[in-house]
């Protein structure tokens, strides 16, 4: 055990860890609480406020809202790093002699002015200009794609605020990749934290594909779009689920035979879908770090279609199937539904390395040591 502490800003509630983004943050909470760390959290609330599955893990918690005021979209910083800022959350950080993880640079409006003796480091869970620039072409709304483009170019001035910190912690090889060149602080490549641990994939043949995701997200839209393009012209079966219903994906669903739509109300519900599906079939628009949904899909579910916009890890890469068009995506459809499902050693060995205990372990080697 180390008797180490550490002050962790979200820019959201990790509970419950439902999205990418709170998936990420609240196991490498949990597993730095198992490996001794002692928690200070600064959390904000704005449209979440459960915090009871994540105070067990954290010392104290601090709770800070999102100020959404329409005069935060006219300053040349980005709304998303405007809205949280607050002179409380600067107090208590400096209130705490303890080391300050920031998660995305979305958390980081403390820093413009400040100066901290603490050492600090953030958690890059995109490059977020990239992302905003990704939303903008994923939207439909006129009025959000102008939003997204200008707040894009925001993030990409303000980004230059990582050379204040100590040390950087991209989420994937490509960010890593580009931080590294950019930036001086330290830069070392930290996987995504998520909770599965044991492998729960059966055997055999299952009767359908799955695609799950948020369909408030644009990029999840146009994704769950080409994939009914896709099985529209296939005898297999396709369910696209998800907890958000959009009325155009429904509508485009309800064209084919073959396709279904799926309210998923619980995680339960959800990993049923995984596991019994014979193809997880995956697709993004987006390069934008490591699609947390994978790993549910490669622990608990069988085949795995995806493109490389999903990931760009090369061990992941290796036990999934690689296609990046739509010709392409028919013919691996075709081939694997007349394929047996056989969890073989190479898949257990890959995901071994991807334990939340094991990841965790590199924050206290390189920033709490």
């Amino acid at each position: 055990m180390h008797n180490k502490q550490l002050q962790i800003v979200t820019f959201n509630n990790p509970y419950p860890p439902n999205f990418g983004g709170a998936i990420d943050m609240f196991y490498k909470i949990k597993a730095l609480h198992n490996l001794g760390v002692k928690i200070y959290l600064h959390v904000y609330c704005f449209d979440r406020d459960d915090l009871s599955g994540i105070k067990p893990y954290c010392d104290k918690v601090f709770v800070y809202n999102k100020s959404n005021t329409l005069s935060n979209h006219f300053s040349i910083t980005p709304f998303c790093v405007k809205s949280r800022y607050s002179k409380d959350i600067l107090k208590n950080l400096k209130s705490i002699n303890a080391p300050i993880l920031f998660e995305s640079i979305r958390t980081t409006g403390v820093l413009l002015n400040e100066t901290f003796n603490q050492p600090i480091a953030v958690r890059c869970h995109n490059i977020e200009h990239n992302y905003s620039w990704g939303l903008s072409n994923s939207e439909y709304n006129w009025l959000k794609k102008i939003a997204f483009l200008i707040e894009g170019y925001k993030l990409k001035y303000y980004e230059k605020i990582l050379n204040n910190v100590n040390v950087l912690f991209p989420i994937s090889h490509y960010e890593y990749a580009y931080f590294k060149k950019n930036y001086s602080p330290k830069t070392v490549f930290l996987p995504v934290f998520q909770e599965n641990i044991n492998i729960k994939s059966k055997n055999g043949y299952g009767n359908y594909a799955l695609y799950h995701g948020d369909l408030a997200v644009s990029d999840n839209v146009k994704s769950a779009l080409f994939l009914i393009n896709v099985f529209k012209s296939l005898n297999h079966k396709l369910v696209i689920a998800s907890s958000t219903v959009q009325n155009n994906i429904v509508k485009e669903i309800n064209k084919y035979n073959n396709i279904s739509f799926r309210v998923i109300e619980t995680s339960e519900e959800l990993d049923l879908l995984i596991e019994n599906a014979h193809i997880n079939v995956l697709y993004s628009f987006q390069k934008s770090g490591t699609k947390l949904k994978i790993f549910n899909a490669l622990f608990k579910g069988r085949h795995c279609i995806l493109n490389t916009n999903m990931v760009d890890d090369p061990e992941i890469l290796k036990i999934c199937t690689v296609i990046n068009n739509k010709a392409d995506y028919i013919n691996a459809v075709k081939l694997l539904f007349n394929t047996e499902f056989k969890l073989c050693k190479k898949r257990q060995n890959i995901l071994n390395n991807y334990n939340a205990n094991l990841i965790g372990k590199k924050i206290i080697d390189n920033f709490l040591n």
